[in-house]
């Protein structure tokens, strides 16, 4: 009959496990374990073999080994956007075509940028749905592309086909030619009005209580003005110290010059 080595108990009385003592390998109780000091080896139960058996996941296995946390098993809801996301990381093919530059979509949408439209606005502009517009930007080519393209063409200003020469036209009508000369002719009246507010402003001529006198006039004009006249007076100063620099070596020239006449005389 087994028995603990430090209290002698059997088997029958007191449970008994494996421990370590000194050297040796011996039978003790929990009690004289703690008491003693003595660590004990416990073999690991059914559910405990099994749970070692189990395969982790690298991000399982991480949060075990960090002990920071419990460990949280993925959902399924996170195992497919994981999957959606490695689809989202591989861009689509681009399609290409003969009569087609290669950087077509690029050129597009650098174009459409540029000109300040956005899709919707192009796509009314060439009367084509905008899903047509975002595949082109995208890489697609429509079905029905040169018809779509030469349009594209024209409004942007741009090159998409290899043989297909642009059109220039410079076709406006005559409410339009009138509009153009009409903001012309205001913007010259304005440079007018605006030259002769300045003016005043700077002889000191402008009446500040009044508004028209300086409706023209801003704020960029002013500073202006002032970094103008800032330098003139820098300008002058420095012409006043330079004026009287050259009356100063001029004196002491003609007092040498004397000195010397007296010398020889």
């Amino acid at each position: 009959m087994r028995r603990c080595t430090i209290c002698k108990k059997s088997s029958d009385e007191i449970k008994l496990y494996n421990g370590i003592f000194e050297v040796d390998m011996v039978m003790i109780c929990a009690e004289c374990a703690e008491t003693e000091g003595i660590p004990i080896i416990k073999k690991p139960s059914e559910s405990q073999l099994n749970k070692a058996n189990e395969r982790y996941s690298v991000r399982e296995r991480m949060e075990r080994m960090s002990g920071m946390r419990d460990v949280t098993e993925i959902s399924e809801e996170q195992t497919i956007t994981h999957g959606n996301l490695a689809k989202l990381r591989i861009p689509p093919k681009k399609e290409y075509h003969e009569d087609v530059l290669e950087n077509y979509y690029w050129t597009l949408n650098i174009a459409r940028r540029r000109a300040k439209l956005t899709i919707g606005q192009l796509s009314e502009k060439i009367q084509v749905e905008q899903e047509i517009i975002q595949g082109i930007e995208k890489g697609k080519i429509p079905e029905n592309f040169e018809e779509i393209f030469i349009k594209i063409e024209s409004i942007l200003d741009i090159k998409l086909l290899k043989n297909h020469k642009r059109k220039i036209n410079f076709v406006r009508t005559v409410d339009e030619e009138k509009e153009v000369l009409e903001s012309v002719r205001e913007k010259l009246d304005l440079t007018g009005k605006k030259q002769e507010q300045l003016d005043k402003l700077s002889k000191g001529e402008v009446d500040f209580s009044k508004r028209e006198d300086l409706s023209n006039v801003t704020l960029n004009d002013l500073a202006d003005m002032k970094k103008t006249r800032e330098s003139r007076i820098i300008k002058r100063k420095a012409k006043e110290k330079e004026d009287k620099i050259k009356k100063r070596l001029k004196k002491e020239e003609e007092k040498i010059k004397e000195k010397f006449k007296n010398l020889f005389n």
